[in-house]
C-alpha cells in the first residue's frame, strides 16, 4: 500500500534527509520516458513522479504485462511541471506505466526493507 499526496521533496535518490529518514526520489517523465526507468527505495520512502515533458502524462500501478490495477498509484493527469508524490508503504516490486501511452513508456519501482 502507498500513500499518495500532491507534493514532494524533490531530492535525488539515495540522499538522506537530516534526522536520517531517506528523501524522496525524483522520476522525470517526459514525451515518451520515464528518467530513471528503475528506481530502487526503501519501505517509507517516497518516489515523486514530475512531468518534465510538453504534453500530458498521467502514473498507474499496473501489473508485469501492462495492465493497469491503479492500487497503488492512482493515476491522474500531469501537465507540464506537475507532479505526484507516492510514499511505498510495502517491499515488493511495483510496475508503472502512463495510461495515455502504456506501451511507450513503463518503469519499475523495487521498494525494498531496511
Amino acid at each position: 500500500m502507498a500513500l499518495v499526496t500532491a507534493a514532494g521533496a524533490s531530492c535525488a535518490g539515495g540522499i538522506t534527509a537530516a534526522g536520517g529518514k531517506a528523501a524522496t526520489t525524483t522520476v522525470r517523465l517526459g514525451e515518451y520516458f520515464f528518467r530513471p526507468r528503475v528506481v530502487t527505495v526503501h519501505v517509507g520512502q517516497a518516489v515523486r513522479f514530475l512531468n518534465a515533458g510538453r504534453i500530458e502524462h498521467t502514473v498507474a500501478d499496473s501489473d508485469a504485462t501492462g495492465n493497469i490495477r491503479s492500487r497503488i498509484i492512482r493515476p491522474r493527469p500531469l501537465k507540464r511541471g506537475a507532479s505526484q508524490t507516492v510514499v511505498f508503504r510495502r517491499a515488493g516490486v511495483v510496475h508503472y506505466l502512463c495510461t495515455f501511452h502504456p506501451t511507450l513508456m513503463k518503469g519499475i519501482v523495487r521498494v525494498v526493507r531496511g
